[in-house]
């Protein structure tokens, strides 16, 4: 490559993260393409871009641009790959199990039947959560076989095939909060904690968590650093879980992560780091 590296950050809906990064790549004297998919017409032919970085809300849109770049020959971060198997939980998870990364207990009914057989296995208090979903929309907390019953009602209502099937997993006793991680290439820059709201169960920022920064110690780095790997991520987010006897869960991973609540908490200048692992990223 010669020159200036040409950085594109595809996007759906601008958030204040695509705004930072874009404000990133200025600052690095980088050039800088904003592209709005829901604008734009992916022809798969040559371009003079160096690395797209995919910041799509819509699983399947961030999904189809990362692969619509790639086929043109353009480094996509993620990659269609990663993405997808961050994206959706069921890929997620074996992922993570075939890593022997520990998770929370877990057990998949690809349908309303089978997942009453899994709650079985799995056992109450459990947590329901269907395959693609962010922001902690459509994950409920089961207490009890009459809860399971609402929650697969309303699944069945759901037009998308995916929705009926339900993942079910123990629900973790946390101590009001859980961890986010943020990987980027081979560094964990920085760590949350996540303080669910006094009306509700949840920890996402989205849904009034708080975050607060956490200690990054040698094995919350480690198991980070191996999630990430596990869905061949480039940048990413962790979620982890911690029990009562000390030790760590990994829970879900992110491939379009935000990260306003960890840059908040910590002072990290998240985009910067970003954007310069995305510039070394064409040197190579």
């Amino acid at each position: 490559m010669a020159g200036k590296p040409v950085i594109e950050i595809a996007f759906d809906t601008p958030r204040l993260e695509e705004k930072l990064l874009a404000k990133a790549v200025a600052a690095k004297g980088a050039e800088l393409r904003l592209t709005n998919i829901k604008q734009n017409v992916f022809t798969l032919q040559k371009t003079s871009l160096d690395v797209c970085l995919v910041r799509c809300v819509s699983l399947y849109s961030a999904i189809h641009t990362a692969a619509l770049r790639e086929g043109a020959g353009v480094r996509s971060i993620n990659s269609s790959e990663s993405i997808f198997l961050a994206g959706d939980k069921v890929l997620t998870v074996s992922r993570l199990r075939s890593a022997n990364l520990p998770i929370p207990r877990t057990a998949v009914g690809l349908n309303t039947r089978a997942a009453e057989k899994a709650l079985e296995k799995v056992g109450l208090p459990a947590v329901d959560k269907p395959p693609i979903g962010s922001w902690g929309r459509l994950i409920a907390l089961v207490r009890d076989i009459d809860d399971f019953k609402l929650v697969a009602e309303h699944r069945e209502m759901l037009p998308s095939s995916y929705m009926k099937t339900h993942i079910i997993q123990e629900y973790i006793d946390l101590p009001n909060r859980d961890i986010r991680t943020i990987v980027i290439g081979e560094e964990v820059v920085g760590a949350i904690y996540r303080y669910r709201s006094s009306n509700d169960w949840r920890t996402n920022v989205a849904l009034g968590g708080e975050p607060v920064q956490a200690f990054l110690n040698d094995e919350l780095v480690e198991i980070s650093l191996r999630a990430a790997k596990a869905v061949k991520g480039d940048v990413v987010s962790i979620d982890v879980f911690e029990t009562t006897d000390g030790s760590y869960l990994v829970n879900e991973v992110n491939g379009v992560p935000e990260f306003k609540g960890l840059m908040k908490a910590t002072g990290v200048n998240v985009p910067e780091k970003i954007i310069d692992y995305v510039i070394a990223s064409t040197r190579r």
